[in-house]
């Protein structure tokens, strides 16, 4: 064979590898796992060391935190309470993480309820020019006597760590209390300085009930196990939210989310920006980049992840008309910042599996959003993914 034909032929086989299979060599010795692909995230080794970690040591103290930001695929906890589910069979359980400082309008959470009386809900979804803590929620009383219960579904007996993000609005000590299961008040200790936010941390039996004044508004909290290893999954997200909604919360949250230790945050976001026929990519871009470098210099040890939005149409025919481009930027994001990465339309089978998934029941009439059955099926495909990617770690 001449030294031109085995050239075309190395070339041509090169060809259809890449077509074949989807990916180029590049990017196929950046993936160690099934779905997650590797871009050079610096702390990837250390999380799944940490992670298998946790199979052989039982302390107290070996907790692994993964915190997801997202919208409405992650803010009915569906996907997320599925995934949390099943990395607490196989990790250990050491609590539920971050929720909402009261029940949130179109928005559930697996793991908890609450009841709340005279308290108003501010959102920043639809609001602008408030100090909002991280998550974008804040619970304010409407009445000097507001009264607020969170009460986890299962594991009553169990001794709780609550830690709860609050605002004074006054100078005063009289802001609020806590109250355990037997309703004993519980004593805790904090500064009384007006319009910063700030946390208290308590053990307690749940349920926990909470009173509070007109001068206080709460802000998300933290619900861990008392001395118990395992993995903790939070779900932080808001109904029809975009990345860009970070930039509508305190200039400090970020200071909230060290709090967290977490050792992996995943961003699922872009679904809502692919229906945006008028979006700013450039802007996109750089707020991505922004946010993924805003979270390093917060939690330096921790690992990165980007989660494509779901297969999603428009209608029966057509894709939304930004969805390709979202998904590039995402993909030349990961790569360029070196994040892991993880292609959920590719999980779900690829472009227009959306239909086959409703036709199976695991996806909603608006070929959007799946039925609880379908996330806890994407879940199952992430859980598996991430295992594998451990595994070979």
């Amino acid at each position: 064979m001449s030294i031109v034909n085995k050239f075309l032929k190395s070339f041509l086989t090169v060809i259809f590898v890449t077509f074949t299979f989807g990916y180029s060599v590049a990017e196929s010795e950046a993936t160690t796992g099934a779905g997650i692909i590797d871009f050079g995230d610096p702390n990837a080794k250390q999380f799944a060391t940490r992670l298998k970690s946790l199979m052989t040591n039982k302390s107290a103290n070996n907790v692994v935190n993964i915190t997801q930001f997202g919208d409405s695929h992650t803010a009915a906890d569906f996907f997320t309470g599925e995934f949390r589910t099943l990395m607490q069979q196989k990790y250990g359980d050491a609590g539920i993480g971050w929720i909402t400082p009261i029940a949130i309008k179109g928005q559930s959470h697996a793991a908890v309820t609450w009841k709340s009386k005279n308290w108003d809900v501010l959102s920043s979804r639809t609001l602008s020019n408030r100090d909002f803590p991280m998550g974008g929620f804040i619970a304010r009383p409407n009445q000097n006597y507001a009264v607020l219960q969170i009460q986890p579904k299962s594991d009553y007996n169990t001794d709780w760590r609550v830690q709860l993000i609050f605002k004074p609005l006054k100078n005063t000590s009289n802001l609020f209390g806590l109250y355990d299961i037997n309703n004993n008040r519980i004593k805790f200790d904090y500064v009384p300085k007006a319009n910063i936010w700030q946390s208290v941390s308590v053990v307690a039996k749940m349920p926990l009930k909470i009173t509070g004044q007109s001068t206080v508004e709460l802000g998300g909290i933290w619900l861990t196990r008392h001395k118990q290893p395992g993995v903790i999954v939070s779900a932080i997200a808001t109904n029809g939210a975009r990345q860009a909604i970070w930039q509508k919360w305190s200039p400090n949250w970020f200071k909230e989310l060290s709090l967290s230790k977490s050792d992996l945050i995943i961003l699922e976001y872009g679904t809502n920006e692919s229906f945006d026929e008028t979006l700013d990519l450039n802007a996109y871009r750089k707020n991505l980049i922004n946010n993924i470098r805003l979270i390093r210099n917060s939690l330096p040890n921790a690992a990165i992840l980007i989660m494509t939005p779901p297969d999603t149409m428009a209608n029966q025919k057509d894709i939304p008309k930004s969805f390709s481009a979202i998904m590039n930027i995402q993909k030349q994001v990961a790569r360029s910042e070196k994040t892991l990465f993880w292609d959920w339309q590719k999980a779900m089978g690829g472009k227009f599996a959306i239909k086959e998934w409703r036709k199976r029941g695991l996806a909603r009439p608006d070929l959007v959003h799946q039925t609880l059955k379908g996330y806890k099926e994407s879940a199952r495909i992430f859980y598996n993914d991430l295992n594998e990617f451990v595994q070979k770690r």
